[in-house]
Protein backbone atom coordinates (compact mmCIF):
# COMPACT_ATOMS: atom_id res chain seq x y z
CA UNK A 1 0.00 0.00 0.00
CA UNK A 2 1.30 3.34 -1.05
CA UNK A 3 1.56 5.71 1.77
CA UNK A 4 0.55 9.19 -0.33
CA UNK A 5 -2.15 6.99 -2.00
CA UNK A 6 -3.11 6.66 1.94
CA UNK A 7 -2.45 9.78 3.45
CA UNK A 8 -4.37 11.36 0.39
CA UNK A 9 -7.63 9.44 0.91
CA UNK A 10 -7.50 10.06 4.73
CA UNK A 11 -7.05 13.83 3.47
CA UNK A 12 -10.50 13.22 1.11
CA UNK A 13 -12.08 11.31 3.96
CA UNK A 14 -11.59 14.23 6.27
CA UNK A 15 -13.36 16.63 2.94
CA UNK A 16 -16.14 14.56 2.42
CA UNK A 17 -17.19 15.01 6.73
CA UNK A 18 -16.49 18.78 6.39
CA UNK A 19 -19.00 18.66 3.33
CA UNK A 20 -21.57 16.89 5.24
CA UNK A 21 -21.08 18.89 8.30
CA UNK A 22 -21.73 22.11 6.52
CA UNK A 23 -24.88 21.09 4.73
CA UNK A 24 -26.27 20.41 8.69
CA UNK A 25 -26.32 23.26 11.12
CA UNK A 26 -25.96 25.88 8.91
CA UNK A 27 -27.01 28.86 11.45
CA UNK A 28 -23.49 27.16 13.25
CA UNK A 29 -20.15 28.89 12.30
CA UNK A 30 -17.46 26.65 11.70
CA UNK A 31 -14.61 26.52 14.81
CA UNK A 32 -11.22 25.93 14.50
CA UNK A 33 -8.06 24.44 16.55
CA UNK A 34 -4.32 23.77 16.03
CA UNK A 35 -2.90 21.71 18.21
CA UNK A 36 1.06 21.24 18.33
CA UNK A 37 2.44 18.61 20.96
CA UNK A 38 5.50 17.59 22.30
CA UNK A 39 5.00 13.48 23.25
CA UNK A 40 8.56 12.47 24.93
CA UNK A 41 7.75 8.61 25.23
CA UNK A 42 9.78 5.39 25.64
CA UNK A 43 9.11 1.58 23.58
CA UNK A 44 8.68 -1.23 25.40
CA UNK A 45 7.99 -4.72 23.07
CA UNK A 46 8.68 -6.69 20.48
CA UNK A 47 9.88 -6.98 16.98
CA UNK A 48 11.03 -8.56 14.59
CA UNK A 49 12.61 -8.34 10.99
CA UNK A 50 15.60 -11.39 10.76
CA UNK A 51 14.00 -14.21 9.17
CA UNK A 52 15.20 -17.45 11.17
CA UNK A 53 15.89 -15.73 14.19
CA UNK A 54 14.49 -14.89 17.60
CA UNK A 55 12.26 -11.24 18.30
CA UNK A 56 14.37 -8.99 19.90
CA UNK A 57 13.66 -6.86 22.75
CA UNK A 58 13.49 -3.55 23.06
CA UNK A 59 13.36 -0.95 26.23
CA UNK A 60 13.76 2.79 26.03
CA UNK A 61 12.25 4.71 28.72
CA UNK A 62 11.09 8.19 28.38
CA UNK A 63 14.06 9.41 30.26
CA UNK A 64 16.61 7.95 27.69
CA UNK A 65 14.69 9.82 24.74
CA UNK A 66 15.53 12.79 26.50
CA UNK A 67 19.38 11.54 27.04
CA UNK A 68 18.99 11.29 23.49
CA UNK A 69 17.58 7.67 22.47
CA UNK A 70 14.69 9.82 19.91
CA UNK A 71 16.24 11.35 16.76
CA UNK A 72 13.42 12.88 15.85
CA UNK A 73 9.43 13.49 16.29
CA UNK A 74 6.48 15.89 15.02
CA UNK A 75 3.21 16.09 16.87
CA UNK A 76 0.06 18.35 16.07
CA UNK A 77 -3.48 18.05 15.91
CA UNK A 78 -6.00 19.76 14.39
CA UNK A 79 -9.59 20.12 14.40
CA UNK A 80 -12.90 21.79 12.84
CA UNK A 81 -16.01 21.80 14.66
CA UNK A 82 -19.94 23.38 13.38
CA UNK A 83 -22.47 22.35 16.06
CA UNK A 84 -22.37 19.35 17.37
CA UNK A 85 -20.44 17.53 14.46
CA UNK A 86 -16.80 17.79 13.84
CA UNK A 87 -13.48 16.32 12.06
CA UNK A 88 -10.25 15.93 13.68
CA UNK A 89 -6.63 14.99 12.37
CA UNK A 90 -3.31 13.92 14.12
CA UNK A 91 -0.19 13.43 12.45
CA UNK A 92 2.90 12.08 14.60
CA UNK A 93 5.91 10.88 13.57
CA UNK A 94 8.70 9.37 16.09
CA UNK A 95 12.23 7.68 15.46
CA UNK A 96 13.65 5.89 18.47
CA UNK A 97 16.76 3.65 18.29
CA UNK A 98 17.99 1.80 21.13
CA UNK A 99 21.50 -0.53 21.61
CA UNK A 100 21.44 -3.57 24.17
CA UNK A 101 23.48 -6.75 24.99
CA UNK A 102 22.03 -9.69 23.17
CA UNK A 103 21.39 -13.10 24.43
CA UNK A 104 23.69 -14.75 21.13
CA UNK A 105 26.89 -13.14 23.08
CA UNK A 106 28.64 -16.57 21.33
CA UNK A 107 28.21 -14.46 17.84
CA UNK A 108 27.61 -11.14 18.37
CA UNK A 109 27.68 -8.32 21.29
CA UNK A 110 24.91 -6.08 20.81
CA UNK A 111 21.93 -5.32 19.22
CA UNK A 112 20.65 -2.27 17.79
CA UNK A 113 17.13 -1.38 17.41
CA UNK A 114 15.49 1.51 14.90
CA UNK A 115 12.07 2.38 14.85
CA UNK A 116 10.70 4.91 12.35
CA UNK A 117 6.88 5.54 12.59
CA UNK A 118 4.46 8.04 10.94
CA UNK A 119 0.61 7.48 12.64
CA UNK A 120 -2.00 9.36 10.70
CA UNK A 121 -5.64 9.55 12.02
CA UNK A 122 -8.71 11.51 10.61
CA UNK A 123 -11.90 11.02 12.33
CA UNK A 124 -15.41 12.56 12.64
CA UNK A 125 -16.59 13.74 15.98
CA UNK A 126 -19.89 14.24 17.37
CA UNK A 127 -20.94 15.80 20.83
CA UNK A 128 -22.81 13.79 22.88
CA UNK A 129 -22.57 16.07 26.02
CA UNK A 130 -21.85 19.55 26.86
CA UNK A 131 -22.17 21.16 29.80
CA UNK A 132 -20.95 25.32 29.88
CA UNK A 133 -17.21 24.98 28.54
CA UNK A 134 -17.11 21.27 29.33
CA UNK A 135 -17.96 18.74 26.81
CA UNK A 136 -17.74 14.27 26.08
CA UNK A 137 -17.55 13.41 21.97
CA UNK A 138 -17.75 10.11 20.46
CA UNK A 139 -14.82 9.72 17.85
CA UNK A 140 -15.20 7.19 14.52
CA UNK A 141 -12.46 6.81 11.89
CA UNK A 142 -9.14 5.79 10.52
CA UNK A 143 -5.31 5.48 11.82
CA UNK A 144 -3.11 4.85 9.33
CA UNK A 145 0.24 3.09 10.41
CA UNK A 146 3.33 2.90 8.54
CA UNK A 147 6.50 1.59 10.53
CA UNK A 148 10.00 1.19 9.62
CA UNK A 149 11.82 -1.33 12.10
CA UNK A 150 15.58 -1.83 11.54
CA UNK A 151 17.75 -4.64 13.26
CA UNK A 152 21.43 -4.88 13.74
CA UNK A 153 23.52 -7.56 15.30
CA UNK A 154 26.84 -6.43 15.62
CA UNK A 155 30.59 -7.16 17.16
CA UNK A 156 31.83 -10.34 18.29
CA UNK A 157 33.18 -12.87 15.90
CA UNK A 158 30.50 -13.13 13.33
CA UNK A 159 29.98 -10.80 11.02
CA UNK A 160 27.69 -7.93 11.26
CA UNK A 161 23.98 -8.59 10.42
CA UNK A 162 21.81 -5.40 9.46
CA UNK A 163 18.22 -6.14 7.90
CA UNK A 164 14.89 -3.87 8.13
CA UNK A 165 11.34 -4.13 7.35
CA UNK A 166 8.47 -1.90 6.43
CA UNK A 167 4.66 -2.26 6.83
CA UNK A 168 1.80 -0.03 6.15
CA UNK A 169 -1.61 -0.69 6.86
CA UNK A 170 -5.39 1.24 8.24
CA UNK A 171 -6.95 0.37 11.12
CA UNK A 172 -10.56 1.59 12.10
CA UNK A 173 -11.01 3.50 14.91
CA UNK A 174 -13.32 4.39 17.56
CA UNK A 175 -13.23 6.76 20.96
CA UNK A 176 -14.16 9.35 23.51
CA UNK A 177 -12.82 12.31 24.35
CA UNK A 178 -13.72 14.63 26.61
CA UNK A 179 -12.92 18.17 28.91
CA UNK A 180 -14.02 18.85 31.87
CA UNK A 181 -13.38 22.55 33.78
CA UNK A 182 -12.47 22.49 37.23
CA UNK A 183 -15.20 24.85 38.97
CA UNK A 184 -15.18 28.31 37.70
CA UNK A 185 -10.96 27.98 37.68
CA UNK A 186 -9.55 28.44 34.34
CA UNK A 187 -7.96 24.56 35.07
CA UNK A 188 -9.52 22.11 33.06
CA UNK A 189 -8.73 17.86 32.99
CA UNK A 190 -8.54 16.75 29.14
CA UNK A 191 -8.55 12.74 28.60
CA UNK A 192 -9.06 10.35 25.53
CA UNK A 193 -9.37 7.29 24.81
CA UNK A 194 -9.29 5.11 21.20
CA UNK A 195 -9.41 1.53 20.70
CA UNK A 196 -8.80 -0.23 16.56
CA UNK A 197 -7.28 -2.33 14.96
CA UNK A 198 -9.91 -5.61 15.31
CA UNK A 199 -7.86 -7.91 13.02
CA UNK A 200 -8.54 -5.73 10.28
CA UNK A 201 -4.89 -4.38 10.26
CA UNK A 202 -3.51 -4.65 13.88
CA UNK A 203 -4.61 -7.36 15.65
CA UNK A 204 -5.37 -4.76 18.28
CA UNK A 205 -4.45 -1.50 19.71
CA UNK A 206 -5.43 1.24 22.11
CA UNK A 207 -4.23 4.63 23.08
CA UNK A 208 -5.44 6.73 26.42
CA UNK A 209 -3.84 9.83 27.67
CA UNK A 210 -5.26 12.55 30.39
CA UNK A 211 -3.88 15.84 30.94
CA UNK A 212 -4.07 18.65 33.17
CA UNK A 213 -4.65 22.04 31.37
CA UNK A 214 -5.04 25.85 31.88
CA UNK A 215 -7.42 28.38 30.03
CA UNK A 216 -4.91 31.33 29.40
CA UNK A 217 -7.04 33.15 27.34
CA UNK A 218 -10.57 32.26 24.85
CA UNK A 219 -8.01 31.35 22.26
CA UNK A 220 -4.93 29.54 23.87
CA UNK A 221 -4.77 27.07 26.38
CA UNK A 222 -1.76 24.68 27.39
CA UNK A 223 -1.63 20.92 29.15
CA UNK A 224 0.28 18.30 30.61
CA UNK A 225 -0.36 15.14 31.15
CA UNK A 226 0.35 11.51 30.53
CA UNK A 227 0.19 9.64 27.30
CA UNK A 228 0.27 5.72 26.71
CA UNK A 229 -0.15 3.70 23.69
CA UNK A 230 0.28 -0.09 22.54
CA UNK A 231 -0.31 -1.90 19.12
CA UNK A 232 -0.10 -5.46 18.27
CA UNK A 233 0.59 -5.74 14.44
CA UNK A 234 2.04 -8.74 12.45
CA UNK A 235 2.62 -10.13 8.93
CA UNK A 236 4.85 -12.69 7.64
CA UNK A 237 8.27 -12.13 9.39
CA UNK A 238 7.20 -8.91 10.33
CA UNK A 239 6.25 -8.40 14.08
CA UNK A 240 5.39 -5.31 15.67
CA UNK A 241 4.42 -5.28 19.36
CA UNK A 242 4.82 -2.04 21.16
CA UNK A 243 4.26 0.04 23.49
CA UNK A 244 4.48 3.66 23.80
CA UNK A 245 4.47 5.71 27.02
CA UNK A 246 5.73 9.11 28.48
CA UNK A 247 4.74 12.74 28.93
CA UNK A 248 2.22 15.04 26.66
CA UNK A 249 2.81 18.35 26.56
CA UNK A 250 0.70 20.43 24.36
CA UNK A 251 -0.18 24.45 22.93
CA UNK A 252 -3.81 24.45 21.47
CA UNK A 253 -4.83 27.78 19.78
CA UNK A 254 -8.65 28.53 18.58
CA UNK A 255 -9.95 30.48 15.65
Amino acid sequence: MKSKTVICALIGIMFLYSSAFAESGSGEKWEYKITPYAWIAGQKGTVATLPGLPPADIDVSFADDIAGNINGSITIKGEMRKGRWGIMGDLSYSDIEDKSATPLELFWQSIRSRTKSWIVVAAGQYRILEEGFSSVDAVAGLRYWSVESLLALEGGPAEDQVTSGKESWVDPVIGMKGIAFIGNSKFFTASELFIGGFGMGSDFMWDVSASLGYQWTKSIDVTLGYRYMDVDYEKGDFLYDVSQDGLIMSLGWKF
